[in-house]
């Protein structure tokens, strides 16, 4: 891949597995032509921390000043930046975090394999009933304030349009 021979990037949960963040985004400026772009997406917040997240290879959770802070670093201008998935927030945080640490929830390293693919297989199996129609007029809602760039304040993840500015 040549310097400056690339118009975009997808970075979709990457750079939380990525331990020098800023110089990972400082080589993708790098291929990137004058006024690409990178479209990212990381976990967000430290607080959702949990055994998944250790499991899967992460560093860090950000907030979306730390996302902002890191591109701005590496040389690009921020277009973009909001919160997502803030209806899974509480679930996480009450579920995947909370049970985890009074010990009803299991640490993932603690699963047998037949548990792994038990909370695996629930899920990623489509919801159905109630349950489905609560997500989906979440989902409707939230990306409805997305598209009219309205401020969220929390989420699960942290959506960023980053674009190669000419300085540095």
């Amino acid at each position: 891949m040549k310097d400056r021979s690339i118009p975009q990037f997808l970075l979709l949960d990457v750079l939380e597995h990525i331990e020098d963040d800023v110089g990972f985004l400082k080589l993708m400026r790098q291929k990137l032509v004058p006024g690409g772009k990178i479209l990212l997406t990381v976990p967000a917040f430290q607080v959702l921390w949990s055994s998944e997240d250790e499991a899967a290879g992460h560093y860090r959770r950000y907030t979306a000043r730390q996302a902002e802070e890191a591109a701005l670093k590496a040389g690009f201008t921020v277009l973009y930046s909001n919160y997502f998935f803030g209806f899974l927030f509480l679930p996480i945080l009450f579920v995947r975090v909370g049970l985890e640490k009074i010990g009803v929830l299991k640490r993932r390293e603690k699963r047998t394999d037949e548990e792994k693919k038990e909370i695996e297989k629930k899920q990623f199996q489509e919801q159905r009933g109630l349950v489905r129609v609560v997500l989906s007029v979440l989902e409707k809602w939230e990306l409805h304030r997305l598209a009219k760039k309205r401020r969220v304040c929390f989420g699960s993840s942290i959506i960023c349009i980053l674009e190669k500015c000419s300085r540095k």
